[in-house]
């Protein structure tokens, strides 16, 4: 019987790829989690849309889950161990990680995150064809596609205010969502919303800069494309309105504009 598991999670890129998984005595690979069989913990050091589903059958069968809230912890032990960062060592040195750095993940967040993940696919698929659709239309080639457009304006406006009402109606992200629309003095955003659910906001900078691609070597390490390109059109938004005169932090005035225009001249307003 495997009590209990620790696994390195390695979700985030496009890819898929299998899970490393260290049962005390050997390191192994399973392609979903679900395949665990006889686990009544797991330990894993990353929670990512792409095994939410996962995760929360696991906890529909009892099985105890716990997510490392620091991941520092992990780097460290591999520094002071002298181990290269892989999935099979992670998997190894988390097992040696005291179980009070982990908290327990739960079915009401696992559910809140699986059906969350089903309306921010459909509000980024609106996004990204309305995005084609007004690019079409701007080279004269107009089959019509305004109306197309008006009506994908709507459903993604709808999609959108679900996003915010059901981030807001949960404790932890919905205290989160609103203490930064306070202190940026935004009164709603949807991008701001999908990545207070998804940014694994317990990683230490370092790890969301690369997850975001604020590196200089983006192709290094975990980056996610889809969270990048909320947080553009997040800071596309705060820019806009600042422009307009709109009420904003004064920190956030000061870096807009401080911009140089190389820089605002290749923002996409779309």
């Amino acid at each position: 019987m495997l009590i209990p598991l620790s696994l390195a999670i390695r979700g985030i890129v496009e890819k898929e790829k299998t899970h490393a998984v260290f049962d005390g005595n050997r390191v192994f690979r399973v392609g979903r989690l679900t395949e665990l069989k006889g686990a009544s913990e797991i330990y894993i050091d990353a929670l990512f849309p792409q095994i939410y589903d996962e995760v929360l059958e696991l906890l529909r069968r009892g099985v105890r889950v716990y997510l490392l809230k620091d991941t520092t912890k992990l780097k460290k032990l591999r520094v002071e161990n002298n181990m290269r960062k892989s999935d099979e060592n992670d998997a190894v040195l988390l097992a040696r990680i005291s179980s009070e750095v982990f908290r327990p993940l739960t079915t009401e967040e696992l559910e809140i995150k699986a059906r969350m993940r089903l309306l921010i696919n459909k509000y980024e698929r609106i996004v990204r064809w309305k995005k084609t659709l007004k690019k079409l239309v701007k080279d004269g080639f107009d089959y019509n596609f305004r109306e197309s457009i008006r009506l994908m304006e709507a459903d993604g406006k709808m999609l959108s205010e679900e996003i915010v009402r059901q981030v807001t109606s949960f404790p932890i992200y919905g205290e989160v969502y609103r203490r930064t629309c306070e202190i940026l003095r935004v009164r709603r955003s949807v991008d701001l919303a999908i990545l207070t659910l998804e940014l694994p906001l317990y990683w230490p900078l370092q790890g969301l800069k690369g997850l975001l691609g604020l590196k200089p070597n983006k192709t290094e390490g975990l980056y996610s494309r889809r969270l990048r390109r909320h947080i553009i059109a997040f800071a596309v938004n705060l820019y806009m309105n600042v422009k307009k005169g709109m009420d904003a932090s004064d920190e956030v005035i000061k870096i807009v504009n401080s911009l140089p225009k190389e820089k605002k001249q290749h923002l996409d307003w779309n």
